[in-house]
């Protein structure tokens, strides 16, 4: 009997991928850690929307810049094989069955009104923070609908770090990893789905020396971004020791003899931030910790933003 050797162009690694493959809300979103998993995920999750729905499966894969686009599509050439064939005029997958995937790219804004008069069952958006403004992005939500009866899905991925990290941690990371969060305005719900490095060992162990070129790439804080998907870090921020694990502690009540006072920075065009702080008078014990004395604690505040990075307008009075 002559042995047949069986190639398969993708299997979900158990765990976040799978995590990501499988999650039912209207926006799912992959991020973390590089070397996640994450274009693997949104070309297999395709592959698998296109199997499920053949022609009637219609995506589309967007990248921020042409050449960042080039190597999606590298990517999804060797994961597909003979599954879909590449056509380079259009930028277009298709596949055996009919089903379709689209790739292109938004180097401006107005690029995405070009796809308002599609209708697409899957978008998908690969580094979702190199967007400074999450407009472009939010268009393309208006080009997902199906006549068939076919539940349209928007999943992106992304690291910490990049123009867009400010509204992308506001609007999906911030309420919790795999917390369902239901837009008020919309009805959308959404879910944040953690990328760790530890959750991709194909790569570790086909590169083993990847961790260490990660750990190479420059200062102490894109280290923890890209390696750890720390994404309460900010390249440059006056603080750049900040660990939320560290300094963020659960609220409890401020004794009455502590020093209390209040401190704003002003802000118009750009957010306001109002803090109300508390002066710690002795050594206290604290969910196992020691909250040491002279130590200073934010207790509340008033965060003026409209949306990520822009502010309220408020004007003065003299």
């Amino acid at each position: 009997m002559t042995a047949v050797s069986v190639r398969l162009g993708f299997v979900p690694q158990a765990g976040p991928q799978l995590a990501f493959l499988k999650c039912p809300t209207d926006i799912v979103v992959y991020g973390g850690a590089r070397g996640g998993g994450k274009t693997y995920a949104s070309l297999g999750e395709f592959w698998i929307h296109a199997e499920d729905h053949g022609a009637d499966a219609v995506g589309l894969i967007v990248r921020r810049s042409r050449e960042d686009l080039k190597d999606t599509i590298a990517t999804a050439i060797r994961m597909y094989g003979n599954a879909a064939r590449y056509a380079e005029k259009g930028n277009v997958f298709r596949f055996a069955n009919g089903a379709r995937l689209n790739c292109a790219y938004l180097e401006n804004d107005r690029d995405a009104e070009n796809y308002q008069g599609w209708s697409l069952t899957r978008v998908y958006v690969e580094e979702l923070t190199q967007f400074s403004q999450p407009d472009p992005v939010f268009k393309l939500l208006g080009t997902l609908r199906s006549s068939k009866g076919i539940r349209p899905q928007f999943r992106a991925t992304c690291n910490p770090g990049g123009a867009g990290h400010g509204w992308v941690k506001e609007w999906i990371i911030d309420p919790g990893e795999y917390a369902i969060t239901t837009d008020p305005e919309s009805g959308l719900t959404r879910t944040f789905i953690p990328a760790k490095l530890r959750d991709n060992p194909a790569l570790l162990d086909s590169d083993p020396g990847y961790v260490n070129r990660l750990k190479a790439v420059g200062s102490p804080e894109l280290v923890r971004a890209w390696l750890l998907g720390d994404w309460t870090v900010i390249e440059g921020a006056f603080f750049p020791e900040f660990s939320r694990d560290r300094h963020v502690i659960e609220p409890f009540d401020i004794p009455d003899h502590w020093i209390r006072w209040r401190a704003m920075d002003w802000g118009s065009a750009k957010p306001f931030s109002v803090g109300w702080y508390a002066h710690v008078q002795d050594d206290t014990p604290h969910n196992g910790r020691i909250l040491k004395r002279h130590a200073i604690i934010r207790y509340a505040e008033w965060y003026g933003c409209e949306k990520a990075n822009v502010g309220l307008h408020i004007r003065r009075r003299r």
